[in-house]
């Protein structure tokens, strides 16, 4: 079903990732890029398909492309770009490292956004904000990106909660997981074939270290979690508490043992989180 108003798709590609190390675009999840499975949730309900790319991005792609306007302008300067080209139609805006994301999730944005609203997006299911990688922003947003931009604000999120969005629970509440490094689309997989008997919840302990304790509430905490490996369990975290550090500074440690990210997460785990000690 399409929208009572006129839409165009663009789909963020950006580059060389840094976190995960190569093109996110290009991986491949379950037999497909991750391109090629956002392309095929898209396409048949949005006509008009672009892909955002760099400033200074020479590749070429079988899709019709928008570049930034200027030089690492952030997540904001794809959606800038694209009201530069056509100011007059609301944009959907989504990142290309979901490997989850469905075409009930997309339906569900299209069949209810209010084009009376600045923009219209889904809640994270980790921390409950609105999540700019996958909304659609109508063309009274575009006044308000420039004036963002002018101020020298770059944050996507904070764009989005400045516009006082329309929000939706997720249909599918793993449809914007990301993947920003190789431990995170493995915790997808494994959640995937979870989710094929239910989402899991189990209770884990989580003991933090360093720096990680001067940023949480408490330096030990009990989760109530979803999350099927170590990788998935640090990534919720993080998101909660706002933490600084990324998961490859810091190590995991499962019953007193490092362990691998990939580590299963056991019901009633003893989990500790250690960053770098200065020292070594």
């Amino acid at each position: 079903m399409s929208p009572s108003f006129p839409v165009k798709a663009l789909l963020l590609i950006g580059g060389k990732s840094r976190r995960m190390g190569r093109d996110k675009a290009s991986l491949v999840f379950e037999g497909k890029s991750l391109l090629d499975r956002t392309l095929e949730v898209v396409t048949p309900h949005i006509g008009d398909v672009y892909l955002s790319v760099a400033h200074d991005d020479e590749r070429s792609f079988s899709r019709p492309v928008i570049a930034d306007l200027s030089p690492d302008p952030g997540p904001l300067g794809g959606l800038q770009a694209a009201f530069a080209k056509d100011p007059d139609t609301a944009w959907f805006v989504i990142a290309c490292d979901l490997p989850l994301f469905d075409e009930a999730t997309l339906l569900h944005l299209l069949e209810n956004a209010d084009p009376s609203q600045a923009a219209s997006c889904f809640l994270n299911r980790l921390d409950g904000r609105a999540e700019p990688l996958c909304t659609l922003y109508q063309p009274s947003a575009a006044k308000q990106l420039a004036d963002y931009l002018a101020a020298d604000r770059r944050c996507a999120r904070k764009f989005l909660e400045s516009l006082s969005p329309q929000t939706f629970p997720l249909p599918n509440p793993l449809a914007l997981d990301n993947a920003n490094r190789p431990e995170q689309l493995n915790e997808l997989n494994e959640l995937k074939l979870l989710a094929e008997d239910g989402m899991i919840s189990k209770e884990v302990t989580i003991t933090y270290f360093g720096k990680l304790s001067a940023e949480v509430p408490a330096a030990e905490e009990k989760l109530t979690t979803t999350a099927a490996t170590l990788a998935g369990l640090y990534e919720e975290v993080r998101m909660k508490h706002h933490l600084s550090l990324d998961l490859d500074t810091v190590k995991a440690v499962l019953a007193d043992e490092f362990v691998d990210w990939s580590t299963p997460l056991p019901e009633g785990g003893q989990v500790a989180f250690l960053p770098p000690f200065a020292g070594g």
